[in-house]
């Protein structure tokens, strides 16, 4: 190489250099949570998310460090990351478990639960499945229920009460689905079983009505005729105005099927 081009090959690698952003003063840890918070601000949560996780990774016991978890946890949350939400909201109950703002920690996990399961429970009626995943479901209603077990004075308590009754009601509608499945495909005893289950477990719901005249349908299809009257005495005692009723107080059930399947109402198929 001429030797005149090596002065100017330097000075090109200085002028680089001089323009490198790792050369840039680092921030304190009071102005890049500064830069968080705006960042939050102007909902670009995706830039927060960015500011905070570093903030945790530069300053873990700093006196923001508390502060900027709560904060990842709601940034996570309004860029629709669900399962990132839970595993924040998890991880600041496990390091602050005596923190005054737990209960917004437990209420953020059970909301981002809840949001995983809309999608499920949205098709549920369209759906011709017979089984789904309610994991997510029943997660958010154990965060609910320890929350306002918990923490019943809590601003997010009557909210997360309110959603207890749609999680309850909308797990009940899913035994029921699946009680349905069971029946049209002449499974009797395996719809039986989860009829009995809504009864059981999801009492003032308003699956349990149909759930009754499952059993008594079911019942009958099986040649048992006490069990059937016991059903439908309870039906009929509870919610003598039944849709489920007929005019004679019999059980109508204008799905149910017409004809035995013979050995397969003998099985359970209790495949979920």
């Amino acid at each position: 190489m001429p030797r005149l081009l090596w002065p100017l090959l330097g000075l090109m690698l200085l002028a680089g250099c001089a323009g490198n952003p790792q050369d840039r003063p680092e921030l304190t840890e009071v102005d890049q949570y500064r830069e968080a918070s705006k960042s939050l601000e102007s909902k670009n949560y995706l830039t927060a998310i960015d500011q905070l996780k570093e903030l945790e990774a530069r300053f873990p016991y700093g006196d923001f460090a508390e502060q900027a978890a709560l904060d990842l946890i709601y940034a996570q949350y309004r860029a629709v990351d669900y399962p990132a939400t839970v595993v924040a909201a998890q991880r600041f109950m496990r390091n602050y478990p005596a923190h005054p703002r737990l209960d917004y920690a437990l209420y953020m996990r059970g909301l981002a639960n809840f949001n995983m399961e809309r999608g499920l429970f949205d098709n549920m009626v369209s759906s011709d499945k017979s089984s789904k995943d309610m994991g997510a479901a029943k997660d958010a209603f154990r965060d609910f229920e320890r929350l306002v077990n918990r923490f019943p004075d809590s601003e997010y308590a009557p909210d997360a009460r309110s959603r207890m009754v749609h999680i309850r009601n909308q797990l009940a509608r899913q035994e029921l689905h699946v009680a349905r499945y069971y029946a049209r495909r002449g499974a009797i005893i395996a719809s039986i079983n989860r009829a009995q289950y809504v009864v059981k477990h999801y009492q003032q719901t308003p699956a349990v009505p149909e759930a009754l005249a499952i059993m008594v349908k079911g019942y009958e299809r099986l040649e048992q005729p006490e069990l059937a009257q016991k059903s439908r005495e309870v039906l009929t005692l509870n919610w003598p105005d039944s849709k489920f009723l007929d005019d004679d107080k019999q059980v109508s059930l204008a799905w149910w099927p017409n004809e035995d399947d013979g050995l397969l109402s003998l099985l359970t198929f209790d495949l979920l």
